[in-house]
């Protein structure tokens, strides 16, 4: 074990060493949270390094245990040694994978009994929380085959709210390998496997006794850990309570609070923490509320604190969780939110406003952060540029004496509306912010005195990407525009269920009838599409649609016709005179050429100069066939 000497150990172990180990996820441990972002990013940094340092180490965080025989109670690091247990087992039954990429990952996962060695049945990971989630371990990630089994299932359960946290977030996770591996099949898994178990390292700390641990856990907490950064607030806040009976009835208020928000509740305190520092967080969560809010004096410890965060929590349940919330607009908007925008970093400016005007303008601002937030994903902007913008509408809020001083600050709002036009205009499928606009759509035509909840939710092709050589897309659509329209907005749709390519690619009669009709009713601006073409999908209607869906985005997002047309060129006009082929679609021989230049070494602003197109649509082709991402 790491700590046999009952001493405090500590020390650096590739991901192999540290999966030669036993853990178990105690009962007062919170529950597998990470998202599908997390899960991404992790892959996303792992593949980039196994590509660019390949002989080189990779961090990826450190873990604190508790030491005990035969095994390790895990107080920290939870998040990822649980995400990689389930790449392991997600690797394991993959079909893709090679003989020994499944037999490295069974021993990384689960060891058979061995009755003459006396070697007893144990799992690498287990889980001792609430919700069933050993039982779900067991049964649906233990044994070999077992994920392909269940498959379906998993699905399900990783798109069911009301399933136990830490299920959802685990077969979410599996159902994000999945979809990452399918677009990313230029990974040699065999290599990558050998890069994360022997290039990726940690840092352990180990104590034998818990008192230790969680003291360590004090000291080691950092940014993304989820087990005690609220134990700890509460801790030393009341430690500032004289009053025995006040400092009891404020720790049960907190706890109530906390049972209530679940595994939410961190991420509600750095919400507070942001109404209060108004700008980007760059420390831990802990650090920032001591150095940055108490020292600073921002907020008095003790009952000015508990108070201020009671009263924000009142404000979040009926701002933001809708607690008997009745107005309906502002309610379809927030839940539309809730589902599509990219972070949660939108939040605390609506609570901001909410805490200071209440209602009075309220769904109208909302509106105006929305739109903000992704107008600059769409132009190209930075998460840290949008999240300075964000902070900034607050410090506006604060200083604000009325809401005309908030509504009518323009310059708060406004975007680089050419840019915005031009990147909505050209192929838009596959970017981050793409689900964003199609939902704002859906929240532009859905009625507002009702709710239905979208459920499982998918980015449909109207025109297939890959239809068949004797379909009728192919006779209504040449090539050529079947490469120009496939990828743009017009042509895209939201549906509720995951993607189904044989059912995708049957002619659009067929496809209406058997994919569409039972899969759009939670969707106002798909039945739209279905309402408003019955019976032809062809490149007049795709064109009329897209002109339609684009006037639609100029009106929610407040662009006058007239930013077309102006006497300047627009930012595509500007393009074209530099780039000829800017926003002309690729051909096939283009991509084959692109790929084979930029393999032999060609530059960027080489290739730009090639194809006569600007670096941004070389970087996107790039990322596109490749999976390269250049900006990293």
């Amino acid at each position: 074990m790491k700590s046999g000497n009952k001493e405090i150990g500590f020390g650096k172990q590739t991901i192999a060493q540290v999966f030669e180990e036993w853990y178990t996820v105690p009962s007062y441990q919170r529950h597998y949270v990470w998202e599908s972002d997390n899960v991404n990013d992790m892959l996303d940094d792992f593949a980039s390094n196994y590509i660019e340092h390949a002989k080189e180490e990779y961090f990826l965080g450190s873990y604190i245990i508790q030491s005990k025989d035969n095994n390790n109670d895990l107080l920290d690091g939870q998040q990822r040694i649980t995400t990689l247990f389930l790449f392991f087992a997600f690797l394991r039954d993959y079909a893709d994978s090679s003989c020994d990429v499944k037999e490295n990952c069974v021993d990384l996962i689960f060891q058979k009994a061995n009755k003459i060695k006396q070697i007893p049945e144990r799992i690498r990971l287990s889980y001792e929380i609430r919700g069933n989630v050993k039982k779900f371990i067991e049964e649906y990630l233990m044994t070999p085959g077992s994920i392909t089994q269940h498959w379906d299932e998993i699905v399900k359960k990783a798109n069911d709210k009301k399933e136990s946290t830490s299920i959802q977030r685990m077969c979410n996770a599996l159902v994000c390998y999945d979809e990452y591996f399918t677009n990313h099949k230029e990974i040699d898994l065999d290599a990558f496997l050998s890069f994360i178990l022997n290039n990726v390292v940690m840092i352990y700390i180990s104590a034998d006794s818990l008192e230790d641990a969680f003291r360590l856990f004090s000291v080691m907490n950092d940014r993304g850990q989820k087990l005690s950064n609220a134990d700890i607030l509460k801790s030393s806040n009341l430690e500032k309570i004289e009053d025995d009976g006040e400092m009891n009835e404020y720790a049960r208020e907190w706890e109530n609070m906390q049972e209530d928000l679940g595994n939410d509740f961190d991420r509600f305190l750095a919400y507070v923490r942001t109404m209060l520092l108004k700008k980007r967080q760059k420390m831990n969560l802990l650090d920032e509320y001591d150095k940055q809010v108490f020292k600073a004096g921002k907020i008095k410890q003790g009952k000015e604190f508990f108070n201020y965060v009671f009263k924000a929590y009142e404000d979040y349940n009926k701002l933001i969780n809708l607690a008997d919330n009745e107005d309906s607009e502002y309610c379809t908007l927030i839940r539309t939110l809730n589902e599509c925008m990219p972070s949660t970093d939108w939040v605390p400016v609506i609570l901001a406003y909410g805490r200071k005007f209440g209602n009075n303008g309220l769904l109208e601002f909302t509106q105006k952060v929305a739109c903000k937030n992704i107008a600059d994903a769409v132009c190209g902007k930075t998460p840290s540029y949008r999240i300075d913008n964000l902070n900034n509408i607050i410090n506006l809020i604060e200083e604000a004496g009325n809401t005309s001083d908030v509504l009518e600050a323009h310059d708060y709002y406004s975007f680089n509306e050419q840019v915005f036009m031009a990147n909505i205009q050209s192929e838009i499928y596959g970017r981050r912010y793409t689900y964003a606009l199609l939902m704002l759509l859906e929240y532009k035509y859905k009625d507002k005195s009702e709710w239905k909840d979208f459920g499982t939710t998918s980015i449909e092709h109207i025109l297939p990407q890959n239809p068949k050589a004797t379909s009728q897309w192919v006779k209504d659509f040449d090539a050529e525009q079947r490469s120009y329209y496939t990828h743009r907005i017009g042509n895209l749709c939201l549906i509720g269920r995951r993607k189904n390519s044989s059912l995708g690619n049957l002619d659009y009669q067929e496809k209406l009838k058997r994919y569409f009709e039972k899969n759009i009713g939670s969707f106002a601006s798909s039945q739209k599409i279905y309402k408003t073409y019955p019976n032809a999908w062809t490149p007049d209607t795709v064109k009329e649609n897209q002109e339609r869906v684009i006037k639609d985005l100029m009106e929610i997002f407040g662009i006058k016709d007239s930013c077309s047309n102006t006497d300047h060129p627009s930012y595509m006009e500007q393009q074209k005179a530099v780039y000829p082929n800017a926003y002309e679609p690729w051909t096939e021989n283009d991509d084959t050429k692109l790929v084979t230049l930029y393999k032999e070494g060609k530059s960027v602003n080489e290739l730009t100069n090639i194809f006569l197109r600007n670096s941004g649509a070389i970087k996107a082709r790039l990322l596109k066939l490749l999976g390269i991402d250049l900006d990293k």
